[in-house]
């Protein structure tokens, strides 16, 4: 049996020819995602500095959360 770092074959002494691993092409997460996270951040902002002002906690929740989701799916995408 030959193993995966066995150079030459141990029966017939021929040379085991090297197959070179392919990278795993990574998909991007939708320029739509994108779009939609940054807007998010975006009216966070907004409602942090605007009229009714949220509180920094929930400000900081809601923009973690995002990033969070936002990572999950990129996960998702790039998991199939």
């Amino acid at each position: 049996m030959i193993g995966k770092d066995d150079e030459y074959c141990y029966t017939c002494g021929d040379r085991v020819p090297k197959q070179d691993k392919a990278p795993v092409k990574q998909k991007p997460v939708s320029p739509l995602t994108n779009l939609v996270f940054i807007a998010s951040l975006a009216f966070t902002a907004y409602c942090f500095f605007g009229e009714p002002k949220l509180s920094l906690p929930v400000t900081l929740a809601i923009s973690s959360a995002l990033l969070l989701i936002r990572i999950l799916a990129e996960r998702l995408v790039n998991k199939t």
